[in-house]
């Protein structure tokens, strides 16, 4: 693909209103089907677990809270002792992720020490910063994946295998791993794995090819503590992304591949969802730190972004999306107050926004979206394509069957309590 500038990126430095690191339990425990989650938390912490992740009473999943209360304030260091006990009795996993929360965070609990003296050989505890104070729900998987690094074994400087990078759904690493196999890439396995008794060795010779966004950090301590190379690609979202990230992909190994038929293909499969997303504006808010990918999948769908704004941007882990949205404006950390006076004067057709701000916009009318399904939705690859164009679409094609709002109370001004 042809070099491209890195556009500007405003840095506005503002509290964003991202979901908890907490939620990322609720992907990564399918995912893992040998461990067990267990967050040291409040009763805030046990509700959103419960609700945000429609859990059922009688449902038994692999992951549960701590939950301190007031008497545990004047306490030093919690004893979850009895508590890992009845885990492994209960549950038989391989590994116990010990998650931060951000009560015991401000309270000084020393986490690491906590899950040193909790882990044995036999089944280990390994301590995850996941507090919504320092990392949005997207980013606390990379903590998992920092946490399981010292498990990978060594792979010889020889052995040159791709190892991909982030949680995926069964079905798209069989496509990814298929894809790969079809392609002539060998494959050493997927970074989480299924199991953790079955972690990838990563070495020198190791291709980690990224398949999320929100992993700059273990990417860049496998490339600094295991010598591996990192692809830098689009990320897999979309025709245009999942065709540049297979050809990079090949041309590390040597291999020249020309996937333009195939990208043309699935753009003709899109005409349905295109047809609708050309010529609209588009607005993204900050939350999930997949904003960019997506972003530029919109865009070459036709749409204008009128804002790209994420909680982090990595100029170098995200240097080839940055690229593709040059003319774009990107913002880090946005300030929300701006971004609410500037969707009303541009008046976006679709914002993507937060849970917490997407419900208060759709009241003033706003077409919005919740940006924290696209982390739970299987959007990648060629498989995903449909799934990823839909989700924008839907939205679309929901609110014009709405009837228009006839409260006096919202249709006075929008947003009048904005300045």
């Amino acid at each position: 693909m042809p070099a491209q500038s890195t556009p500007i990126v405003l840095r506005e430095d503002s509290a964003y209103h991202s979901f908890c690191g907490l939620t990322c339990v609720g992907w990564l425990y399918q995912k893992i089907k040998d461990s067990f989650f267990l967050v040291l938390g409040t009763h805030t912490c046990a509700h959103l677990l419960q609700n945000v992740l429609g859990v059922m009473v009688f449902a038994r999943p692999r992951f549960g809270v701590a939950l301190m209360e007031e008497a545990d304030l004047s306490r030093p260091q919690p004893d979850l002792s009895h508590l890992i006990a009845e885990i492994k009795t209960d549950h038989h996993p391989s590994v116990i992720f010990l998650l931060s929360s951000c009560t015991p965070e401000v309270m000084k609990v020393e986490f690491e020490g906590l899950a040193s003296r909790l882990s044995t050989p036999e089944l280990p505890v390994l301590f995850v910063p996941a507090s919504g104070l320092d990392y949005t729900f997207s980013q606390a998987e990379d903590s998992v994946l920092q946490a399981l690094l010292p498990f990978c074994p060594q792979a010889p400087a020889e052995d040159k295998r791709i190892v991909f990078l982030g949680s995926v759904n069964d079905m798209i690493a069989d496509e990814f791993t298929a894809e790969a196999e079809q392609l002539g890439l060998p494959v050493g396995g997927f970074l989480p794995a299924s199991h953790f008794t079955a972690l990838p060795a990563i070495g020198p010779g190791t291709v980690v090819a990224p398949l999320q966004p929100y992993l700059a950090k273990v990417a860049n301590r496998l490339a600094r503590e295991r010598g591996a190379t990192v692809l830098a690609s689009l990320f897999p979202f979309g025709p245009d992304g999942t065709r540049a990230f297979w050809e990079d992909l090949a041309a590390l190994f040597g291999k020249q591949v020309d996937l333009q038929d195939r990208e043309a293909a699935a753009w003709e499969r899109l005409a349905e969802h295109t047809t609708l997303l050309r010529g609209k504006k588009v607005f993204f808010t900050a939350d999930n730190l997949m904003e960019l990918p997506l972003a530029r999948f919109l865009r070459n769908a036709g749409s204008e972004i009128v804002e790209c704004s994420s909680p982090y941007i990595n100029r170098r882990f995200h240097a080839r999306e940055l690229a593709a949205l040059e003319g774009v404006p990107i913002v880090e950390q946005p300030n929300f107050d701006r971004q609410l006076r500037d969707i009303a004067k541009y008046k976006p057709d679709l914002v993507i926004s937060t849970m917490g701000t997407t419900n208060p916009l759709l009241g003033q009318g706003v077409v919005a979206k919740w940006s924290t399904e696209f982390a739970f939705m299987p959007i990648h690859g060629w498989t995903g394509v449909a799934t990823l164009a839909g989700m924008f679409t839907q939205s679309l094609k929901r609110h014009s069957h709405l009837a228009a709002l006839d409260d006096p109370v919202w249709t006075a001004g929008f947003m009048p309590s904005v300045g």
